[in-house]
Order: structure tokens, then C-alpha cells, then sequence
């Protein structure tokens, strides 16, 4: 059985190898446009869920 093992492997499976420089993100802020458009969708998100159950039970659901 010839099991192949590779000694210059940075890393073992299912790992993945460490990227030799780090990866550059984004500065991770939000513009007030944005931020606020978020919180509307959490917002209309929240109100519909108990207005779907309320419209169910409602209608005999």
C-alpha cells in the first residue's frame, strides 16, 4: 500500500493552510444609510411575524 505523504504539507486535511500574508477586509463600518435600512428590515421582519400569526388565527388557522 503506497500512501503518499507529502513533508512540506503547511497543514493536515481537513484544515486549511494558513495564508502566508493575512487577508485584508473591509473597515467593517456602516453609513447611517445603511445601518438605518437594516433596522427598518429587523423592524418589518418582527411585526410581520406576529401579524402573520395574528391574521391566522384570525382566519380560523
Amino acid at each position: 500500500m503506497n500512501i503518499h505523504h507529502y513533508k512540506d504539507t503547511p497543514s493536515k486535511w481537513p484544515f486549511p493552510a494558513k495564508p502566508a500574508k493575512p487577508v485584508k477586509r473591509g473597515r467593517g463600518r456602516l453609513s447611517r444609510g445603511a445601518m438605518f435600512v437594516d433596522i427598518c428590515l429587523v423592524a418589518v421582519w418582527g411585526a410581520s411575524i406576529p401579524g402573520l400569526m395574528w391574521l391566522g388565527a384570525a382566519g380560523g388557522f
